[in-house]
């Protein structure tokens, strides 16, 4: 029997630990061996051009957030083979490059995508019997949240599909591409073409040097456009009393979307799920730092079961 109260307007948001719980390999250091297995060229390229943070078994630890990390000097220089010292060079030259540079970047970009895409498709739910966790104790009634990609709320616990919003959309349905990135700022796409004098600063490497920027760009992930886009769903949690959040890291990309849910019910009671006692008080920090109050109640999964 369900140890929660129904009288209670309760939002659960949901994280990758959520699915990591039910068994699926969902851990970035997974979607590494996954790339190393079954696109080892995009494995050259993700090593060359992005400085990737890597944990004691040289997996990958935070790979959406480390896109940012994004070297588009190396990637252009890998491209660029003129050599106006040539006798045979020809300006024209820099109009090749340029286009070899914006359709390699592009390339990219769609591989990066492909791979991630393909990786949470091949998800698969552990047999019954070779489940190794206990089923979670949901409030069946509240509103949820998920921020995965999978049906595990569908499949294990048959929540109706109207009560969850997939905020990063499903693998599982055709309700656009899956979202993912990174959420660092840069200014403008195009590199300036004026000093701070007014000193015009273009160069014939400047429109490939613009194409190879692009990576940067086309890989975050705008939250801006997603509340704006969910703003009508996001209105409905007005009345929303408590919020219990399961396996979410808290990474600042997602912060926007909790900042909104507190906007919209400032008295609404926190509770946020840590496994060990190791990231407890980290997992805490971040919480008060993003919500901006202290109150914020630590659950283990154990106390839903």
């Amino acid at each position: 029997m369900n140890c929660l109260p129904y009288d209670m307007n309760r939002l659960y948001i949901i994280g990758n630990g959520f699915d990591r719980y039910h068994g699926l390999p969902t851990r970035y250091a997974d979607f590494h061996i996954y790339v190393k297995e079954y696109y080892p060229e995009l494995l050259e390229k993700l090593e060359r051009y992005f400085e990737l943070s890597v944990d004691d078994d040289a997996l990958w630890q935070n790979f959406e957030q480390d896109l940012c990390r994004y070297d588009s000097g190396d990637f252009m220089d890998t491209y660029n083979h003129i050599d106006t010292s040539s006798e045979s060079f020809k300006y024209s030259e820099f109009y090749g490059m340029t286009d070899e540079v914006d359709e390699q970047s592009g390339s990219l970009v769609e591989e990066i995508r492909e791979a991630f895409v393909s990786w949470v498709e091949s998800f698969e739910f552990p047999d019954l019997m070779d489940r190794t966790y206990d089923p979670l104790k949901l409030d069946t009634t509240a509103r949820l949240i998920n921020f995965n990609y999978t049906d595990t709320l569908e499949e294990l616990y048959q929540v109706p599909k109207d009560r969850i919003l997939y905020i990063h959309n499903n693998a599982n349905a055709y309700d656009g591409e899956l979202i993912f990135g990174h959420a660092q700022k840069k200014d403008g796409k195009e590199v300036p073409t004026f000093d701070a004098d007014g000193e015009p600063t273009r160069t014939p490497f400047t429109d490939a040097e613009n194409a190879s920027r692009a990576p940067f760009f086309e890989l975050q992930k705008d939250t801006r456009s997603v509340l704006k886009q969910h703003r009508k769903w996001f209105k409905t949690l007005i009345d929303v009393e408590e919020v219990i959040i399961l396996g979410h890291s808290l990474g600042k990309v997602d912060w926007p979307y909790f900042r909104a849910i507190a906007k919209l019910s400032p008295q609404v009671q926190w509770k946020l799920s840590y496994y060990g006692d190791s990231e407890r008080a980290d997992l805490h920090e971040r919480a008060a730092a993003m919500l901006r109050r202290t109150d914020v109640q630590m659950i283990t999964f154990s106390e839903l079961l």
